[in-house]
């Protein structure tokens, strides 16, 4: 993995000395298979893969997931998984991403992960981790839940004479009651003046120091974050179904809750999982560090502890029964209504989930959508007003939405009714995630114009059917009817761009 280290970088110099050739011949074939035995059992001393000889962690059991079969994976449907205690509870988790650097905190990993933004996710994650598909983020994912860096953790306090020494002497100065600040003050120099080598001192200092505050978990918490955060990459590059990245995380989630009391602690072991990382950075590479303490201390002075902490022991029935019903619960039922038929029913569909039009500011935000106006919005009587809501967090997948108050007041956004829904290829089906379709299943980009006709009859061609749509020109056609209107925006290939629907408002209301 491109963000991993091995324990050491060691490089040995040999000598030539002029002896008869075929003894020479003979050393040095002895000496070339003696360092590939070298390299089979010790490949940490040549920067190679060391899962060979480590021990599978304690936990793996708990942690892993069966993965879905390819039909079922291309068939999975999405929730609204923000709204959900495991993805909240994660992302409180690796709110230490964000403080650290920049992001927003309600994320996991403090990333919105737009549309916009995958490509660069998917380069981030093919060269840090070598995830470039599904095939290789199972593998790389159950790599790292067997081994990951809390595996050589575990090994290197066994086996490392000079953290065992570091471990002693600190317990012996700080005692058993040494805290996060303490490990802070340790220097260099107090190693060197107590006899112990600083060659690795970041590794040694980290590794003595989560042993002192944790044990054996004492880096599990930076692997389940880095786990936590290459999981929820994966899903968003479309490399995991939902189900799998939340099942993971609920799994990492209960593994943190298990091992540690608060998210300041799993904080603090990530800070000792990049030293033990690190091994020993250079004077200009130690705002690793810096980094890490700085956004502990900002969550501190900000606060934020105060509001997450009390989260930390809430309960999560993370199941897939339980996030079926969440998905059911967090999406008003619209008088179980499916996928019409007929047009003047004034349905659509985005997900798998079928909204009927009027539909409330609330139906949208619990359906998924980020609405870029507040439910606050007052709306004067008399007046139309549109906004966009992304789906998902979605850049592209955006649909266009409109209301008319038509009472005899002003009135925020969230009361009134959404009678108009808008999408077009240029800022819905871009990467053909969410399609939006309508009655009978006639869908943006997939269906053409003769598709239209053939199932509901002839289009009626307005004056004047040119619109300019996403800067450039396109031809429209119309449904007409007493309770509203329909209109199919049509590429060059009669291939549909766009369908907006709008339903009028009933005379009585």
């Amino acid at each position: 993995m491109g963000n991993d280290q091995e324990y050491y970088d060691r490089s040995k110099r040999y000598n030539s000395v002029n002896i008869p050739a075929a003894i020479f011949t003979f050393a040095f074939v002895f000496a070339i298979c003696g360092l590939f035995m070298v390299a089979i059992f010790f490949p940490e001393l040549f920067g190679g893969s060391s899962e060979g000889n480590l021990s599978v962690n304690d936990n793996y059991k708990n942690l892993k997931i069966e993965f879905d079969d390819d039909e079922t994976f291309a068939s999975s449907l999405t929730y609204p998984e923000r709204d959900t205690p495991t993805y909240k509870w994660a992302a409180a988790a690796t709110s230490i991403y964000p403080f650290m650097s920049y992001g927003y905190e309600e994320y996991i990993g403090g990333q919105m992960l737009n549309s916009a933004e995958i490509d660069d996710c998917k380069i981030f994650l093919e060269s840090a981790y070598k995830i470039s598909d599904r095939d290789s983020a199972k593998e790389v994912i159950d790599r790292m839940l067997k081994f990951g860096h809390r595996a050589k953790y575990k090994k290197f306090l066994k086996s490392d004479k000079t953290v065992k020494k570091a471990i002693e002497l600190i317990e012996k100065d700080m005692g058993s009651d040494l805290t996060y600040e303490d490990g802070l003050e340790i220097t260099e120099e107090y190693f060197k003046e107590n006899g112990i080598s600083t060659d690795a001192f970041d590794r040694v200092k980290g590794s003595a120091l989560a042993y002192l505050r944790f044990g054996d978990s004492g880096i599990d918490g930076y692997d389940y974050l880095r786990l936590i955060r290459v999981t929820h990459m994966c899903f968003k590059c479309g490399y995991l179904s939902q189900r799998e990245y939340m099942q993971l995380i609920g799994n990492l989630n209960d593994e943190l809750r298990r091992e540690y009391r608060s998210f300041k602690e799993i904080h603090e072991c990530y800070f000792y999982g990049e030293m033990f990382r690190v091994g020993k950075a250079a004077d200009n590479n130690k705002y690793i560090f810096t980094d890490i303490k700085n956004g502990i201390a900002k969550m501190e002075k900000k606060g934020y502890y105060d509001e997450i902490e009390p989260m930390f022991f809430e309960n999560d029935p993370h199941t897939s029964s339980y996030y079926q019903m969440a998905r059911i619960e967090n999406v008003e039922k619209f008088s179980e209504t499916e996928l019409s038929d007929n047009l003047e029913d004034y349905t659509f569909e985005v997900n798998g989930i079928v909204y009927q039009l009027p539909v409330t500011y609330k139906q949208l935000v619990n359906g998924g959508f980020e609405p870029d106006s507040s439910g606050d919005t007052i709306i004067p009587a008399g007046e139309e007003f549109y906004f966009e809501g992304y789906y998902l967090g979605n850049e592209y997948s955006k649909l266009d939405f409109g209301v008319l108050n038509n009472l005899d007041h002003d009135a925020p956004l969230s009361e009134l009714q959404i009678t108009l829904v808008n999408g077009n290829i240029f800022r819905w089906n871009k990467y053909k995630d969410y399609p939006y379709r309508i009655a009978q299943g006639i869908e943006v980009d997939k269906c053409f114009i003769q598709d239209v006709e053939e199932r509901f009859g002839e289009l009626s061609i307005p004056e004047d059917h040119v619109e300019d749509v996403g800067g450039g020109k396109m031809y429209y056609y119309e449904y007409r009817f007493d309770t509203g209107f329909y209109r199919f925006f049509v590429q060059e290939s009669g291939r549909l761009a766009g369908i907006r629907m709008c339903r009028y408002h009933d005379e009585d209301e």
